[in-house]
């Protein structure tokens, strides 16, 4: 499982290989050659979903099992090849497989799916591993989520966590703003008041809203789930008409202000929104008559 820095294992920057000129890289093989090659990345993913990584070290090249041993090993719940690029008349490979994983941090665990790149080559009539020196590793604190390796460097040498970790934790927290901690609702009439929340964090964020069991309030989340730069709105309805309100007439005169918990996910951070409900008596409009 993951904890916190991704392993570089299987990001070894084949993103570059996927760029490569078209002319050299071919998505398609001939059907033999394209069952075979999965049939190896599954045996291989394979060993990391159940832990057994001896099983995979049989199938890396003889040129790379000395650094499959000094990278770092996760174990994973489940893989799955989405894409492979073939060249050198399909003698090599690269292929993206998303793999299902945690990330943890400060106690928290997140369900994620990883693209995890490898390269492939034929050796002796089979399908092995086969070790690229990376140009990026995955870090939760860059923009795009990757972090250059430096020229003459190993995976581990990249600034992963930066030195300023604090500054850039709070950095990160700071991405995700409402715009308001208050909301103003009338008892005496139906009413309604908005906060709006932004995601300007790289990657996607849920939202969770506690309930408040009170008839005539009704609370609204225009989207759970908020991607790169997108903002949605929670609404806050006072309704006069709600079924469950008993006594329309003590409802008009009600007067107080709860408070809801809006949690997100996965940074942990909680955002308290006041609710406050003035009656006539407290309202600037009291000397207007209610309306029926």
């Amino acid at each position: 499982m993951r904890t916190f820095i991704f392993s570089p294992l299987l990001l070894l920057s084949a993103f570059a290989a996927f760029g490569q000129n078209s002319s050299e890289l071919v998505d398609k093989a001939p059907p033999e050659i394209d069952g075979a090659l999965r049939a190896r990345v599954d045996k291989f993913y394979g060993a990391f979903m159940t832990g057994k990584f001896k099983d995979a070290y049989s199938l890396v090249a003889d040129d790379s099992q000395d650094k499959f041993f000094e990278l770092g090993k996760d174990q994973y719940e489940g893989c799955t090849v989405v894409k492979t690029r073939y060249s050198d008349n399909f003698t090599k490979a690269v292929v993206m497989t998303n793999c299902k994983s945690e990330w943890r941090w400060q106690g928290v665990i997140t369900p994620m799916t990883l693209p995890l790149m490898s390269n492939w080559e034929i050796v002796d009539g089979q399908w092995y591993w086969h070790y690229v020196k990376p140009t990026t590793v995955a870090s939760p604190f860059a923009p795009n989520g990757f972090v250059p390796v430096p020229p003459d460097g190993k995976p581990g040498d990249a600034a992963v966590v930066p030195k300023d970790i604090a500054g850039k934790a709070q950095a990160i927290l700071s991405s995700v703003s409402i715009d308001k901690r208050v909301v103003h609702l009338h008892s005496y009439e139906t009413s309604q008041d908005v906060v709006h929340v932004r995601n300007d964090m790289p990657g996607s964020i849920g939202l969770k809203l506690d309930k408040l069991d009170m008839p005539g309030l009704k609370v609204t989340v225009g989207k759970t789930q908020l991607g790169e730069h997108e903002e949605t709105t929670i609404l806050f309805e006072w309704r006069l008409d709600d079924p469950e309100i008993l006594c329309v007439d003590c409802a008009k005169r009600m007067k107080t202000n709860p408070t809801v918990q809006l949690h997100i996910v996965p940074t942990t951070q909680t955002f308290p929104i006041n609710i406050i409900l003035e009656n006539a008596s407290s309202s600037p409009q009291a000397s207007q008559p209610l309306q029926k």
